[in-house]
């Protein structure tokens, strides 16, 4: 994860480091592995790529937390952006967008998407 991070401006590492440090406390049994080739950090259910949750995606400003069924999720406040057929990221600029409650309720969508599958 390291080399994955020091591609990018330091408050950028800092804010990744902490959204994936809430990510590890929410999502239960949770995975992660780092995908250099599509410079994320996926945060998994089980093994393999079926049983992503989300990933982080560091950005020079900030990180993207991205939902690979973001488009079948609620999204009461409106924080889920992009036009893919079917992912979604939320975009997080800064310390003061980490709103814990509204992520742990996207994330909790995503989980039990996942567990209907």
């Amino acid at each position: 994860m390291a080399a994955l991070l020091s591609e990018y401006p330091p408050e950028a590492q800092q804010l990744t480091q902490r959204v994936r440090k809430l990510l590890l406390r929410i999502i239960p049994d949770v995975s992660e592995y780092v995908i250099p080739g599509w410079r994320i950090i996926s945060f998994r259910m089980g093994p393999g790529h079926a049983h992503q949750i989300c990933w982080l995606a560091p950005q020079r400003i900030g990180v993207n937390l991205g939902f690979e069924r973001g488009a079948d999720m609620p999204d009461p406040d409106g924080l889920l952006t992009g036009g893919a057929k079917q992912a979604r990221n939320v975009r997080i600029r800064s310390a003061k967008d980490v709103d814990v409650t509204k992520i742990a309720a996207l994330v909790a969508a995503a989980i039990e998407i996942h567990r209907d599958r």
